[in-house]
């Protein structure tokens, strides 16, 4: 068994729109943002079953109409790998990331780790699975939170230089999420968030609430390279979260160049 080595920086720029950037119940407010990252990947030399992997990230994000939600966060992951049957993989990978945010409420440190498992099937399609842990802790508690997920993925690459994903998500956790309400008061709407944390968020004009809630999550993503080193992708996501507060739901679509040299 023996795979290329791959260690290489990447540099990118991306727009997103998201149709819920409040996670409102009842009143959702869209944003588009425009951002740009850099990271570094170490992957396996594969030349061994047991490798060590290596990634770290830094990035920003610009919303054009609430810029008190655009951000900056470094990221950093360091990672084993166990090859137990040809190119098939397992990834584990604890991670540390460190969150600005305009509103400093939201500004958070996060840890956690993620195990990831790969499957080649042939020459054109893959599939792989994962579950991650999240714990991030914000300036204000009502952000803060902790989540787990898991995923899988479905993969075909057409070409060399063209592939398609798609993949469902579900994950059970802390949110904060918010009402259409105005009020500056620390009151709980009735019948809604009892004995919760909560607070006033000047961002949102409103009452922030955490709640726990599950995710459901259905993504599309497909890429085509460019030119050499340059690719080019687009991933939309559907989500509906559930919890104690109510049901909503969201859509997010990101559009991104990137470069690796």
């Amino acid at each position: 068994m023996t795979l290329p080595v791959q260690a290489a920086w990447e540099t990118g720029v991306k727009a997103g729109y998201d149709s819920n950037v409040n996670r409102t119940i009842d009143n959702a407010v869209s944003d588009t943002s425009l951002g740009a990252y850099l990271q570094y990947i170490r992957e396996a030399t594969g030349e061994t079953r047991f490798d060590w992997t290596f990634a770290a990230a830094l990035e920003g994000n610009a919303f054009l109409r609430n810029s008190s939600l655009s951000n900056a966060f470094i990221t950093i992951a360091p990672g084993v790998i166990y090859f137990p049957y040809r190119s098939w993989s397992i990834n584990l990978s604890p991670f540390l990331q460190g969150k600005v945010v305009s509103d400093k409420d939201q500004s958070a440190l996060a840890f956690g780790a993620k195990i990831h498992l790969r499957q080649p099937l042939g020459k054109y399609f893959y599939l792989s699975e994962y579950y991650s842990f999240t714990s991030s802790r914000a300036q204000m508690d009502v952000y803060s939170f902790t989540e787990h997920a898991l995923g899988a993925v479905a993969g075909v690459n057409w070409t060399h230089i063209f592939f398609t994903e798609i993949g469902y998500e579900f994950s059970r956790g802390d949110s904060f999420r918010t009402f259409s309400t105005t009020t500056t008061t620390s009151t709980t709407p009735s019948g809604k968030g009892s004995g919760k944390q909560h607070g006033y968020s000047s961002t949102f004009s409103t009452e922030v609430y955490k709640d726990q809630i599950g995710r459901h999550t259905i993504g599309l993503t497909t890429g085509v390279e460019l030119y050499r080193s340059v690719l080019a992708s687009v991933s939309y996501n559907y989500s509906i979260m559930t919890g104690d507060l109510g049901t909503s739901s969201n859509h997010m679509a990101v559009v991104s160049i990137s470069y690796r040299f």
